[in-house]
């Protein structure tokens, strides 16, 4: 594996529970809207055992998996990291000679609103993946699931103190403990907001109101590593983040735990997709299949902590059944319309 450095900036990231973004009408045999695939078996002769990665996954978790894949396929994978935004920037900046041959990481709206920059393909095992979890046309599929979490130091916060949900992070007794990550370069923190705007109103103020009683509680850094590592440290006492961050720092031996929000939470799948006009698309393909075999999504879930997005699959020691969550669905539509008046409204805040 060869990794790349990290480049350009941007954002973008969100969504959920999604019950199926963009695409035609479905016939329940073939996935609406999906052209006439080739085989993903084995790649063509003629190319090169190459694939170029596109991800917003850190080296923790995407080392692992292209370790396999590499091990596997005989494929060199080679990597380029950075923010989900940042990637989706490269990638339209490269759209008429694309380097990439594959993304992963970012969420279903990021490819709904770079719907051009990808093309559609029907993994080998496209029945085990929920409808929830992958676009009608096969555009993207998820990945891995991320609900969204308070994350908290128990040395710092007593059990009777914690913090049910969104709304007592808005306490005085927050202020500069809780840590938070920049909306406008973290797509988990994008998804955090506008959860809470539709948790407590988009359109009578009373979201952005929350949204800006917690932004004054907290600490806004530049990275969506920097809450849970704060927290895991003792620096902070809450941060927001997503379950996989907060549960990679409590298996590693952290005195750190997590709270769903009572009031509901989004989550978050991370996505993937082909690279439309990519160098090396049957590589590309043979990639997918691999990240949604039953083998690596269970290695994902118990080696990496990821929320596998295979119904077969079960989640991670500590972390709770989907069913005993209470996850709201963000409505897609709306995110990716208003994408930049939010974040707007949200630097806004951040400059007050």
């Amino acid at each position: 594996m060869k990794l790349f450095p990290k480049v350009g900036a941007l954002l973008l990231t969100v969504a959920l529970v999604v019950s199926g973004c963009g695409g035609a009408k479905t016939p329940a045999e073939t996935p609406s809207g999906a052209k006439e695939q080739p085989a993903a078996q084995e790649p063509a002769k003629a190319e090169e055992k190459l694939l170029t990665l596109y991800t917003s996954f850190g080296a923790d978790l995407y080392n692992p998996i292209i370790e396999a894949f590499e091990k596997q396929s005989g494929i060199q994978v080679d990597v380029v990291f950075g923010g989900t935004g940042e990637m989706l920037a490269r990638l339209q900046a490269e759209k008429d000679a694309p380097m990439a041959d594959v993304m992963l990481g970012g969420g279903a709206e990021s490819y709904e609103a770079y719907r051009p920059l990808f093309e559609p393909y029907t993994i080998k095992e496209d029945q085990a993946v929920p409808e929830a979890l992958k676009a009608k046309d096969r555009l993207w599929y998820g990945f891995n699931s991320l609900p969204m979490v308070i994350m908290y130091n128990k040395d710092q916060v007593k059990e009777a103190d914690l913090p049910k949900g969104w709304q007592d992070l808005q306490a005085p007794q927050w202020k500069d403990r809780l840590a938070m990550s920049d909306a406008t370069k973290s797509g988990t923190a994008f998804v955090q907001v506008v959860t809470m705007l539709t948790l407590f109103g988009r359109e009578n103020g009373q979201g952005w109101a929350a949204v800006e009683s917690v932004v004054k509680n907290a600490k806004v850094l530049g990275s969506s590593s920097l809450p849970p590592k704060g927290v895991a440290e003792g620096e902070y006492a809450l941060a927001l983040t997503h379950e996989n961050a907060a549960w990679k720092y409590a298996n590693a031996g952290s005195p750190v735990g997590w709270v769903y929000p009572v009031e509901g939470t989004a989550t978050i799948p991370d996505s993937v997709a082909v690279v439309k006009g990519a160098k090396h698309p049957s590589n590309a393909r043979l990639f997918l299949d691999f990240l949604f075999s039953k083998e690596t999504q269970e290695m994902a879930s118990k080696q990496l902590g990821l929320r596998a997005s295979r119904s077969d699959v079960a989640p991670a020691e500590g972390l709770k059944p989907a069913s005993e969550l209470k996850l709201i669905t963000l409505d897609v539509a709306w995110v990716a319309a208003d994408r930049t008046k939010i974040l707007d409204t949200w630097k806004d805040i951040l400059t007050k």
